[in-house]
């Protein structure tokens, strides 16, 4: 439950940052892929860490995992953010990775 109210908290900040006139991907925005896994990586290291809180060194180790900073994230959040359809569709994806990787032994 955490979990997804923490996920639609972040897409209401993103969505309502982005412009009317925000334009789908182009080539400076990372693919949905990307997005995806890398924002369950993130938050799969938080959840297992003290307090929920990831360290900045953490992070910045998962995100060069995926090739890609912070802002990356956002650029993907602002390029679609609008598209609610995509986004329940990148949201349900996160979801059912999530459930899958906590059903997973250590």
């Amino acid at each position: 439950m955490k979990r997804t109210v923490a996920a639609a908290a972040l897409l209401l900040a993103l969505a309502s940052c982005s412009s009317d006139t925000a334009e789908p991907a182009g080539g400076d925005v990372i693919d949905r892929e990307t997005f995806i896994a890398t924002y369950v990586d993130l938050r799969l290291a938080a959840v297992a860490a003290p307090d929920f809180r990831l360290p900045a060194a953490a992070r910045d180790e998962i995100l060069a995992r995926h090739g890609v900073d912070a802002e990356d994230l956002v650029r993907f959040a602002e390029a679609y953010g609008r598209d609610l359809e995509l986004m329940n569709e990148v949201w349900t994806e996160v979801e059912e990775r999530f459930r899958s990787a906590d059903a997973t032994p250590p």
